[in-house]
């Protein structure tokens, strides 16, 4: 039986951390293929070519390998933006394109966000623990921000675009759990799209 979800943080060694990104890719691949019940440790661990108690070793359960998951995406998201800088004139031009490339491409994949945000539920109480910000994400997108600020901000302050940031880091999440759910992708970017050009005119 798996234990309670919880969120270890650490700095891992570069072997251990190869063995985490494989962990984590294979758990995005099984829940992709069959969604949260299709991910097991014992699963995980086999597809990723490692024992059961080497996979304990980096989590403490399946919910937390799958929220480990949701914030490598988020990662990987921030990666992609800063090699693929968005073009626009305004930051809300910018933001919208990466709106819409993001949220397809989890349209694509139901059963894998159906089961990383499921996880993510499970698991809030031990990330409120590490990070009193939880729920402005996963976690906090930090991607908005950069997409935000990755031209010119056309007389936007500082403090407008941090609070920008943060709304649509939070409306962001709700789109992405509606989609997951089944709500129709272009609503929910039709609702990104203009709550973001209100807040950044």
């Amino acid at each position: 039986m798996e234990t309670q979800a919880r969120v270890v943080q650490r700095i891992l060694s570069p072997a251990r951390a190869v063995t985490r990104e494989r962990l984590i890719d294979s758990a995005i691949a099984l829940a992709t293929e069959g969604g949260y019940d299709a991910v097991t440790i014992r699963q995980v661990a086999a597809r990723a070519g490692v024992s059961v108690p080497t996979a304990y070793q980096h989590v403490s359960s399946k919910d937390q390998l799958l929220v480990e998951a949701l914030m490598t995406l988020g990662v990987r998201s921030t990666e992609t933006l800063r090699q693929r800088v968005p073009a626009g004139e305004t930051p809300a031009d910018r933001l919208v394109q990466v709106f819409r490339r993001v949220m397809r491409d989890a349209s694509r994949k139901p059963l894998l966000y159906q089961a990383m945000y499921r996880a993510y539920v499970v698991c809030s109480p031990a990330l409120v623990e590490t990070d009193a910000t939880v729920g402005f994400g996963p976690e906090r997108a930090k991607w908005i921000g950069e997409t935000l600020r990755a031209g010119d901000t056309q007389g936007h302050s500082e403090e407008d675009l941090e609070s920008a940031s943060r709304i649509l880091s939070c409306l962001f999440l709700g789109a992405m759990v509606g989609v997951a759910a089944g709500r129709d992708v272009e609503e929910a970017l039709g609702i990104l799209d203009e709550t973001t050009r209100r807040l950044l005119p």
